[in-house]
């Protein structure tokens, strides 16, 4: 089994929209490219040219290699020309490319460099990361993991350290990832592998990414199958083929056809696992990929020979060992190996079962080594990686602090040196600094008077109406009993003022709660303990509680919330505030009139809605009300009810400690409407 490795350059050209995987798309290409040719050669000799034949040269990689070359090499020239760099380490790569799939990997490693040198010129993450995950590939390639691992490494490195990184170098980051998790899968580090594709996979769901979602997806489930994990490998790869269908990536939907009916193989479903490669195959037959092929037949060849159709079993077995020896893969020849070694073994073939396990053995031993060196290799690139960035900070540390004890030797002889020469003025100097900071201290000092003035001016008005509005009913209390006890009345007459009375008290009680909790609030003792309320119980039992009142000026209070509005809130806190603003409408609305009390459901919140018919207000009080500072003004309801504001001030605080917020629609004469939200659950 293979993993499908990344190549970071022909996925930049899917993700940009120039992946023109069927033949159509690339011969409409080339009527463009024709086009060109026909103009003269200054006005050919474009960077709009020199992309579309570097796009052009790419796409042909899974139809015709020569045309990578001869287009490569043309963008090169043109690129020269003109002094573009772009166009210039596009071609480069695109060559690079070209030697590596003709197995010259010392050449497509030396070309990749100096694409890279051509990137480090004009400093371009975009093309960093380019060429940094292609060297890794082509090192990779050649066997060589140490370097590999390296490039890759330095490529995650700079584009980690660079703070503002666009969509395009963030999609590069995360396929570095996943190039850098199938070199680690490829030495049977499994664990380590789907580390960093989970990494990759991160950074495909952040950019929404879906095509690389799905290629991430496909690799995933090629080692979850060396895992054993069949079910996420299956989950994955059915994640990922609808993506690859819809987006018409054949080579991709190939592949992962092909793991799909490896996995069946393992889970012993023939069946199935023979109809997802048949799929692959018919796809594979379109697409210039013979390492994949190779391994698909082997798979094909295993499928045969466990419904024990070994003619069948031997015919694909032999393909894929033919293709095998030309490509010289040595995984692909100790798996065709162990293959024919089972169907010779079945069928009681057992000089050649013999010679086929002995193959198998001997590739397998040196696969084995190879591995084993190969991980050796990528730990002690990783490991000297980090050594290296130590040491760089160290040095760069090192480098710092002497710039430091330069400038702090300089810094002190120009200290030195100014004092020297403005010794006379400094004085005069010292005075201007003391007088600004004497005016600051002044603005500030006069600022906070202010401050402190308008509070005491809201504390004495407070007090004032408080003071007032407490006396006056406890001395009409204190003067009846006064009566009652030196017999100028009898408890008769005494009783006739008990109504009026026990208003009184109401009314005191009222207001000594309210306070109370005023003063609590002030003093940052007022603590919100929120559990689930039933709203509607809530405002229902407010508005019994103020029944009495309601009735006596006739005024129908309607309770329209839906049961089983369930809020997070302190009950006690808004029952306060229901309290406050429906005793508040009370004495605001004339004899016979409404007040309506309903709740809208949002997403995570209740809407509550409070209106009258009443008196209103006019924006000026509303704006006291609803703004920051704390307001207290004498008013009188419909009936000369007595109100300081205080009640309006502490609904406004509840709301706010209980994650809500307050607002007043009024209109004089019409009534008004006080509006405020509540969450329904704690994380809201």
């Amino acid at each position: 089994m293979t993993q499908k490795l990344l190549s970071i350059w022909l996925i930049c050209l899917i993700c940009t929209g120039f992946a023109y995987a069927q033949h159509k798309q690339l011969d409409s290409l080339q009527k463009v490219i024709e086009s060109y040719s026909n103009l003269p050669l200054e006005k050919s000799k474009d960077t709009a040219y020199i992309n579309l034949i570097n796009q052009y040269s790419l796409s042909n990689y899974y139809f015709n290699k020569d045309s990578i070359y001869f287009y490569a090499n043309e963008s090169l020239a043109l690129s020269k020309s003109i002094n573009y760099s772009r166009g210039e380490i596009e071609a480069l790569i695109n060559l690079a490319f070209y030697e590596s799939e003709l197995g010259r990997h010392s050449n497509a490693i030396f070309i990749a460099k100096k694409a890279l040198e051509k990137a480090e010129e004009i400093q371009s993450l975009y093309y960093l990361l380019i060429c940094y995950s292609n060297i890794a590939t082509f090192y990779e390639y050649s066997g060589d993991i140490q370097n590999s691992v390296e490039y890759s490494l330095r490529g995650i490195y700079l584009a980690k350290n660079k703070e503002d990184k666009t969509p395009q170098e963030i999609s590069y980051l995360s396929l570095i990832y996943e190039n850098l998790g199938i070199t680690y899968g490829l030495q049977r580090e499994y664990k380590k592998a789907l580390e960093f594709l989970d990494k990759a996979q991160e950074i495909n769901i952040q950019t929404n990414n879906k095509l690389a979602q799905a290629e991430t997806m496909s690799n995933m489930a090629s080692f979850q199958l060396k895992t054993k994990e069949f079910e996420k490998g299956l989950k994955n790869i059915n994640a990922s083929i609808p993506i690859f269908e819809q987006k018409g990536y054949h080579d991709w939907l190939a592949y992962a056809l092909k793991v799909k009916g490896q996995i069946y193989v393992e889970t012993k479903d023939y069946e199935e696992a023979l109809r997802f490669f048949m799929r692959s195959l018919n796809l594979y037959e379109t697409i210039e990929d013979k390492r994949e092929k190779t391994s698909l037949l082997n798979g094909i060849a295993r499928t045969y020979l466990g419904i024990n159709e070994y003619d069948l079993a031997r015919h694909y077995a032999h393909q894929a060992l033919n293709n095998a020896k030309q490509l010289n893969s040595f995984e692909d020849l100790k798996e065709c190996s162990q293959t024919l070694y089972l169907l010779h073994k079945k069928l009681g073939e057992h000089e050649l079962a013999l010679r086929y396990h002995e193959e198998f053995k001997r590739y397998n031993d040196s696969i084995f080594n190879l591995e084993n060196s190969k991980s050796i290799a990528a730990n002690e690139a990783q490991l000297g990686f980090i050594a290296k960035e130590n040491h760089l900070i160290l040095k760069n540390e090192k480098k710092l602090n002497r710039q430091r004890l330069w400038i702090y030797i300089f810094s002190f002889g120009g200290i030195v040196l100014l004092t020297i020469l403005f010794f006379t003025q400094r004085s005069r100097k010292l005075e201007r600094k003391l007088n600004n900071l004497l005016a600051n201290k002044n603005f500030d000092l006069k600022k906070r008077e202010r401050e402190l003035q308008e509070l005491n001016e809201t504390k004495n008005k407070f007090f004032s109406i408080i003071a007032h509005d407490l006396r006056a009913p406890i001395a009409s209390l204190n003067g009846l009993i006064d009566l009652l006890k030196d017999n100028q009345i009898n408890a008769k007459d005494f009783m006739q003022f008990a109504p009026q009375l026990s208003e009184q008290v109401k009314s005191i009680s009222f207001t000594l709660n309210n306070l109370l909790i005023w003063g609590q609030a002030q003093m940052k003792g007022a603590k919100s303990i929120p559990e689930r309320c039933d709203l509607g119980m809530l405002a229902q039992q407010n508005i019994q509680l103020l029944s009495d009142q309601a009735q006596k000026k006739q005024i129908i209070i309607q309770q329209r919330i839906a049961p089983k509005s369930m809020v997070f809130v302190d009950k006690e806190q808004i029952n306060l505030v229901f309290r406050n603003i429906i005793n508040n409408a009370i004495k605001f609305t004339e004899n016979n009139g409404k007040i309506y009390i309903h709740a809208i459901e949002k997403s995570n919140l209740f809407q509550i809605e409070i209106s009258d018919n009443g008196v209103g207000m006019d924006p000026d009080f509303i704006n006291g009300l609803t703004s920051d500072k704390t307001s207290f003004n004498t008013t009188y309801g419909t009936q000369n009810e007595k109100g300081t504001g205080l009640g309006l001030n502490l609904c406004k605080e509840m709301i706010i400690k209980n994650k809500g917020k307050l607002w007043i629609k009024s209109e004089l004469g019409k009534g008004s409407t006080f509006y405020f939200t509540l969450p329904k659950d704690p994380e809201d």
